[in-house]
């Protein structure tokens, strides 16, 4: 990991999704990759005290730069948001452990929910002209969305909303299975009753005694884990998750895992690392 002073290039605020920071790291940007993250120090004082983690939302290695989307939340994600240019930034990373694409996969299917765009983002532009890539992405309303024009032209774009005001009336999960049939890979990251709904999908699949469309996609997927952290380093075991072999930290054995290690059957509370 690298501690850098980064350098805020650009700001702007996209619809109800957050501000894009873009942040000239060399460093940094040098070692990147999709599913890890950040750790943003939210102040130039020790009040708040913990840094901020945020996927990489962008990678820019020829220009060094990196890009974080970063919803006000609290003081400390209210501070990161209101940088603008020339402002520094205090970045520890990159962190955690990155999404692996197969070489043989060709039908690459990506799904996204609110900030779990991020990793996505990366995934489309890096792997667009290199294989087919569909991604799905769900949000509460049209402004809860990607704007389509910032995909890569050869990205097919799929959108559900609950309020039906753009693209499938429904959840992520309602647009999906048309695309399951055609995918031989499957990543994702979003909130967690999202990944809950997959890791729902992925357990049917796997119990049913006739053939099922997308099977293999859903049994070998790969989900990016969101969750509060202290350190990111893996010492204080805040970020604790349930997984197939125990209690596992998400800044260190995540955030990217198989989905099928993830335990969501406890529902939310299983966040905090209780017993299976």
């Amino acid at each position: 990991m690298i501690l850098e002073t980064g350098r805020v290039v650009s700001a702007e605020p996209v619809a109800d999704l957050g501000t894009v920071l873009r942040v000239a790291a060399p460093d940094i940007a040098s070692r990147a990759h999709a599913g890890q993250f950040v750790h943003v120090r939210p102040g130039e004082r020790f009040d708040p005290l913990l840094r901020r983690p945020y996927s990489f939302h962008g990678i820019d290695r020829r220009a060094g730069e990196i890009e974080l989307i970063v919803k006000p939340l609290g003081a400390g994600g209210d501070w990161i948001a209101s940088r603008r240019a020339g402002d520094a930034l205090d970045l520890l990373g990159p962190l955690g452990t990155a999404f692996v694409i197969r070489r043989a996969t060709t039908h690459l299917l990506l799904v996204a929910g609110g900030t779990g765009i991020a990793p996505m983002k990366v995934l489309a532009e890096q792997e667009a002209a290199r294989r087919n890539v569909t991604l799905v992405m769900g949000g509460r309303t049209i402004h809860h969305l990607w704007p389509a024009h910032r995909l890569p032209a050869a990205v097919e774009y799929v959108t559900a909303t609950e309020d039906g005001s753009f693209g499938v009336r429904g959840r992520v999960t309602d647009a999906l299975p048309p695309y399951l049939e055609w995918a031989d890979q499957l990543c994702a990251c979003g909130p967690w009753p999202m990944l809950a709904a997959l890791g729902r999908m992925r357990a049917e699949a796997a119990r049913a005694t006739h053939v099922v469309a997308g099977k293999d996609v859903l049994m070998g997927a790969q989900a990016a884990v969101e969750q509060h952290m202290g350190c990111a380093m893996g010492v204080c075991r805040a970020c604790v998750v349930v997984t197939a072999d125990g209690n596992a930290r998400v800044c260190r054995e995540g955030p990217v895992f198989s989905l099928g290690d993830v335990r969501f059957e406890g529902g939310e509370p299983a966040t905090v690392g209780r017993s299976a």
